[in-house]
């Protein structure tokens, strides 16, 4: 018993409530059917089967292809011949050596764009500023310094990788090949069919 209580606990009286008369609140539930009564069987909705019947030279060739798959996914991995120490050797002196040639070339391009970029900052900066000794406004209103200042820091909506920027290829590059007599012969080829 809490000891700041005084109350005296009291024994509630069942209190009996006032049935309804209206007849949609007052009416019996339905009795829930027991578990003792017998089940009823659910019938079962026969599905009209829509695959077209293939013949029996069909089957087989089907069959037939999930054997040959199936070989081929179980076949055996094959290793190729192993190479002589000195074929060993020569490999791994090429890829050494193509590995330090493309960080050789990733550190160029990087320091290039660095270059490039720290130029262009000092070029921003040293922009005159709007408003100062020899500004003058054009004709329509914008001072010639601030028009600079637009253009210098306008980027260029071009997609696709610089043109400096290294292009792989499928095949190597053909010595003495030059594209602009290619794309002639091509012009006048479009000329003429035209």
């Amino acid at each position: 018993r809490h000891p700041h209580s005084s109350k005296k606990s009291s024994v509630l009286s069942p209190v009996s409530s006032p049935i309804s008369t209206t007849p949609h609140l007052s009416a019996p539930k339905p009795a829930q059917k027991s578990s003792d009564e017998p089940k009823t069987k659910q019938k079962k909705v026969k599905s009209k089967d829509k695959t077209p019947k293939t013949s029996p030279s069909q089957e087989n060739e089907r069959n037939r292809i999930e054997q040959l798959l199936a070989k081929a996914y179980d076949a055996p991995i094959t290793k190729p011949p192993s190479a002589s120490e000195e074929e060993m050797a020569r490999r791994y002196r090429i890829g050494r050596n193509y590995v330090i040639g493309c960080f050789e070339r990733h550190n160029r391009e990087n320091h290039e764009l660095a270059v490039k970029i720290r130029m262009k900052r000092r070029a921003l900066k040293m922009l005159p500023k709007e408003g100062q000794l020899g500004d003058a406004v054009g004709g329509d209103g914008r001072s010639v310094y601030g028009k600079w200042r637009e253009e210098a820091l306008k980027i260029e909506q071009f997609h696709g990788p610089p043109s400096w920027r290294h292009v792989p290829m499928l095949t190597p590059p053909i010595p003495g090949f030059d594209p602009s007599v290619y794309l002639e012969m091509m012009k006048d080829e479009e000329e003429e069919d035209s």
